[in-house]
Parts: C-alpha cells; structure tokens; sequence
C-alpha cells in the first residue's frame, strides 16, 4: 500500500472502523462516548543521504481504545489487519480503568518517503 500522510491515513484507518463512534487526537476531560480511540504519532529519521534528505522515516502509531463494557477483540483485531496490510508491525497490550477497558495498540513501520511503502523495521 502507498503511504503519503501518515497523520491522515490514521485518522482515516479509525473512522473506516464503524464500530468506534468517537476519534480523537487527545484524551476527553470525561469518556462518555464508547468505543473511543485516541491516537497519537511520532516519527524520527531512519535514512538519509548523503544531502542529508530524509529518504526514509520511522514512524510510531499509537491508539489507546477505550470500551466501556466487553471486550475490544473485534475493533483490535480489525486495527491490526487494516494496519498490518500497511507493512506495520503491531504490538498490543490492555489494561482495566475504574471500570473502562482499554486497549493500547503501538504500530510501527519505516515509510520509504520516494515510493511510499511501509516496512518493518
């Protein structure tokens, strides 16, 4: 798949999720609305040349799921298909939150910023 915004392809990637009714780049003063993901990225250079252009950047995507009652299986499972087909690599890890389930779900992946491809790295 060809990555051109990384920001954006986030923010895309959860609203194609129908079962997470609210998206948001920070943590609400109160979780009302459930399924919430909040998503944050970083990214730092991997690779450059000898112009010192980034050819190739390492990016971290992180979603912290929050669901009020049952389990996040469904929405986690459809995150990291959406994302694995990308060429990112997952890790996933879950803790309960004064009766709020949360899923903290890390991808991360190299953009080769010429052709716009995701590897490992």
């Amino acid at each position: 798949m060809v990555i051109v915004n990384v920001k954006s392809l986030v923010y895309q990637s959860l609203m194609a999720i129908p079962e997470i009714k609210q998206v948001s780049t920070t943590y609400p003063d109160s979780l009302t609305v459930f399924p919430t993901a909040v998503y944050s990225t970083s990214h730092k250079a991997y690779f450059r040349d000898a112009d010192q252009q980034e050819l190739q950047t390492a990016w971290t995507i992180t979603i912290d799921l929050f669901l009020k009652e049952g389990s996040t299986t469904i929405i986690t499972n459809k995150l990291m298909s959406s994302f694995g087909d990308m060429g990112f690599s997952s890790d996933i890890g879950d803790s309960n939150l004064a009766d709020v389930n949360r899923t903290v779900l890390r991808f991360t992946g190299v953009v080769d910023n010429v052709s716009h491809r995701v590897f490992e790295n």
